[in-house]
Order: C-alpha cells, then sequence, then structure tokens
C-alpha cells in the first residue's frame, strides 16, 4: 500500500480519535466475545502485542487482569488516548507509533499472542492483508495465538443502505463494494469509514492457511444486533444480560457469523 492511503487512514483517525474512543463502549459485544476467546489461549502474566491498538480500551483491560503488553498504533493521538487510560503502568514493555505495515515493533521480541483488531479492514490490498498475518506469524512464538478481526461485506452493504442509500446509483458504489469489498462512494462515502476493505467470512480461512497459519475459531461478534444496537440499548439490564449471554455462547454459529458486523478469526502458529 502506497505511503498516501496510509496517510489518509492516520488522518482520519488524528481527526477523529475521540469519536472512536466513544465507538467501542457503545459495541457491548465487541470485547467480551472477544476476550472470551483471549481468556481461553493466553493466561495473565503472558506477553501480547496489540497491533493498532486504537484509543486503549483492550489495553487498560488486559492490563488490569494482568497482561504484559506491547502497544502500536499509526495515529499519535489515538496512542496520546491509551496513555490517558493506562498511565505508565508496568505492564507495558513496549510502545511504538507506527504504520503496522512497516513498523519496527513486529521484529522486537516474541509474544504470547498478537492482536490486530484493526488494520486488516483498512487494507485493501490482499498482498498488504497477507504481510499482516506474516508479520504476526514471525512475531509470535511457536504455538502461540493470533487474533483478528474483520469487517463484514454483507452488513456493509446494510450499513451503506442506512446511510447512504443513494450509493446504489454510483458505479463505484453498491456493485463495486459486493464484488471487491472496497468502494469509494457507498460505506467509504460516509463519514466514518475510510480506506475501507469488507471480507465475506468464507474468504478469511484461506488468507489464514496461505499465511501459514492454524485456523481455530471464527466468530461474529454481534450477530443479529449488527445493525440494530439501538435496539439492544433500549432493553431493561436482565434482558440485556440474557441476550448478551445468547450472543457470547452462539457466536460460532454460521447464521451468527453472516449477522455480524465485525468478525473475530483466531488462529495459531504451528
Amino acid at each position: 500500500m502506497t505511503g498516501t492511503k496510509m496517510d489518509k487512514v492516520r488522518e482520519y483517525y488524528e481527526h477523529n480519535a475521540v469519536f472512536e474512543d466513544r465507538r467501542l463502549p457503545e459495541n457491548d459485544f465487541e470485547m467480551p466475545v472477544t476476550l472470551k476467546f483471549i481468556s481461553k489461549y493466553v493466561n495473565p502474566g503472558e506477553k501480547i502485542l496489540d497491533i493498532a491498538c486504537g484509543t486503549g480500551w483492550y489495553a487498560k483491560v488486559l492490563l488490569e487482569k494482568g497482561y504484559l503488553m506491547g502497544l502500536n498504533d499509526l495515529s499519535k493521538k489515538n496512542m496520546d488516548l491509551t496513555l490517558q487510560k493506562t498511565g505508565e503502568h508496568p505492564g507495558i514493555i513496549q510502545m511504538d507509533v507506527s504504520d503496522a505495515l512497516d513498523s519496527d515493533i513486529w521484529g522486537k521480541g516474541k509474544w504470547d499472542a498478537v492482536l490486530v483488531l484493526g488494520p486488516l479492514y483498512h487494507l485493501p490490498d490482499r498482498q498488504d492483508r497477507l504481510k499482516i498475518l506474516l508479520n504476526a506469524k514471525r512475531s509470535v512464538r511457536k504455538g502461540g495465538v493470533i487474533f483478528l478481526a474483520f469487517m463484514s461485506r454483507i452488513v456493509a452493504l446494510l450499513y451503506g443502505l442506512k446511510n447512504n442509500p443513494g450509493g446504489i446509483n454510483k458505479p463505484d458504489g453498491v456493485m463495486k463494494l459486493w464484488k471487491t469489498g472496497t468502494d469509494e462512494s457507498f460505506v467509504d462515502g460516509t463519514r466514518w469509514f475510510t480506506n475501507g476493505y469488507f471480507s465475506f467470512p468464507e474468504e478469511i480461512n484461506p488468507l489464514l492457511g496461505e499465511a501459514g497459519l492454524k485456523p481455530l475459531h471464527l466468530a461474529g461478534i454481534e450477530g443479529i444486533f449488527a445493525e440494530n444496537m439501538e435496539l439492544y440499548h433500549r432493553l431493561d439490564s436482565d434482558l440485556q444480560h440474557k441476550w448478551m449471554r445468547f450472543i457470547i455462547d452462539s457466536c460460532e454459529e454460521t447464521h451468527m457469523v453472516y449477522s455480524s458486523k465485525h468478525l473475530l478469526s483466531v488462529c495459531r502458529k504451528v
């Protein structure tokens, strides 16, 4: 990917860091589902490299749970917000502000696990996505686990339909998204996406295989609440708890994977 495109992504996060800081807490399912799998494979006291850590919500929670963390993001403002949450926590063993495609942090030691919960849906070029996976594989110890986030092409269509229905009229809109996973005027034409790549679930495991990684799990984060988060927020706390349990317990079911906005892939270096 050219520097110009990554500069576009960096500029987006530099200008929207406060909005992004609100995004994760508003997605009630993302962290519980992801932490379910992290706790299954990584023990407190082990080392996790969080690539593109955003504004630090995962770093804060994982440090509090006793994990040792390496933190990377291409946005200085994101990293500033991360440091506001984590302070000078002794569990932070490395920090780096750089583009994940070319960051030096990949080569600084072996990690028990690597989180890549953002970059893959900002990389339209398949070779760039593969490069990220190969870097993660190189950085994790043998038997270590890598956690990857993707965004669904199907639910991107639903998001675009709600926010930019006129995209059906443009040649670089709906049909381009459907055929290539990218567009210039449908989802990327809304305010909150830039340089987006949206995946079909069935393309994920072949990409992992090309990188020499063993797939362990593919989970849908939000399930049926992908474009209905406001409905979840209107429920009373007892109903929220029951629906949360349902989504967590069924997150690997095929229909939940295809219904979700965010997809979590868990794989192992063998």
